[in-house]
């Protein structure tokens, strides 16, 4: 605007000029005011219909808190030189905001023009980068066009990091001792065969407090590291890691962002990978729109691929989880539910299962856990440092 005010402020006085002074200079300097002007709109006008722009960035699969490359490209298809274009590039709250977010440029014989953005995730999910206000400068940097196409968006798919869960040795007894007990086992001699490895009973790493009695003597001493039995056969039970990422019933300004939804997602998929180097295999179960995502996990190699998986089930509004009936390739008497908080829908769920004999354990973001909170059978936080904490 200001350039346009300084324009007709100079007309003018071309103008004031020709009728004051001298007619034939004055009119001369106004019709060139004029002129001028009006090729460059036209010219203007003419080359914005000439540019095209893209985004895309070398993998559209990135893992979390390592840097990447989003590329936009210009093209135009016109010999004439191009003015000042500008636009805008936004990301989504998944990256570290970007050092730069207005980008200027001009095209003279060059035909095409690239600009590599570095960008950061922080968050695992969904995320995406945008080019939006996309204007074009005349060529007397007078008048301002907006660009004839909408803004461009650009999806990232951000891998949820897997961490090591600090201190598990709580959480380890607690998953072992409420899964099905059999007092026979001091007898047993039949083999039962399962998919981790070991003939007849689950093994796990043994944690202090365990009792000595379950201690496996034979293949302690040929893994020179302590082994200690589970209290279910090899095979046929496992437990069920959900993760539920449905809303919470709060008011709108307490719902959980996209953080919590990423941290409890990584806390879900950390403790697939605590039970699996221990010895404990799972299901993993998360309900989305219109399908669920169910998996059983026996190894590092399936947590790794259920992160990519996860991904498109990364987004608010997930139907809550059944638990009386959770889908899952095994039976399982135990749901370990890792949830952005526990609101009367979830609750009276898990009250049910309880009722039916199953145990229920829920997991939530620490920051998200309120005194006045629903009560529930047995409930753990998980802080920033991936450390559990029991509440109940």
């Amino acid at each position: 605007m200001k350039a346009v005010f300084s324009y007709i402020i100079v007309l003018l006085s071309a103008a004031v000029y020709m009728v004051l002074f001298d007619r034939n200079a004055g009119g001369i300097m106004t019709v060139f005011l004029i002129v001028v002007p009006l090729v460059s709109v036209f010219l203007t006008l003419f080359s914005r219909k000439k540019v095209k722009l893209e985004i895309e960035s070398a993998d559209d699969l990135v893992r979390k808190n390592r840097k990447c490359t989003v590329k936009v490209r210009i093209t135009k298809n016109t010999i004439l030189p191009l003015p000042v274009i500008s636009f805008e590039f936004r990301a989504t709250e998944h990256f570290r905001k970007p050092d730069y977010d207005v980008y200027r440029f001009s095209m003279s014989e060059n035909r095409n023009l690239d600009f590599d953005i570095s960008v950061f995730p922080e968050i695992c999910g969904r995320a995406s980068v945008k080019i939006g206000h996309m204007y074009i400068t005349d060529y007397l940097g007078i008048f301002r066009f907006k660009m004839p196409f909408q803004q461009i968006v650009h999806e990232i798919d951000i891998i949820p990091e897997i961490h090591e869960i600090t201190d598990c040795s709580e959480i380890l007894r607690s998953i072992s001792d409420t899964l099905p007990d059999n007092d026979d086992d001091e007898t047993e001699t039949a083999a039962v065969y399962g998919r981790a490895a070991f003939p007849g009973y689950g093994y796990r790493n043994y944690v202090p407090g365990d009792s000595l009695k379950k201690v496996n003597w034979k293949l302690s001493s040929k893994k020179n590291e302590l082994y200690v039995r589970m209290d279910e056969s090899a095979g046929i039970t496992l437990p069920k890691v959900i993760l539920d990422l449905s809303i919470p019933e709060t008011a709108s300004a307490e719902r959980p962002g996209i953080a919590d939804t990423g941290r409890i997602t990584e806390g879900a998929l950390s403790l697939l990978d605590m039970c699996v180097r221990n010895g404990i295999e799972c299901t993993f179960i998360c309900p989305g729109h219109e399908e669920t995502l169910s998996e059983d996990v026996v190894s590092r190699e399936d947590v790794e691929r259920i992160a990519c998986e996860v991904i498109k089930y990364l987004d608010t509004g997930n139907k809550t989880p059944d638990l009386s009936s959770a889908p899952g390739s095994k039976s399982s008497d135990m749901d370990i539910v890792c949830t952005l908080g526990i609101y009367d829908r979830l609750a009276e769920e898990a009250g049910n299962s309880v009722l039916a004999g199953n145990h229920v354990k829920f997991v939530i973001p620490d920051n998200l856990y309120k005194d006045d909170s629903i009560p529930v059978p047995e409930l753990w936080l998980l802080d920033e440092n991936w450390h559990l904490t029991r509440t109940v």
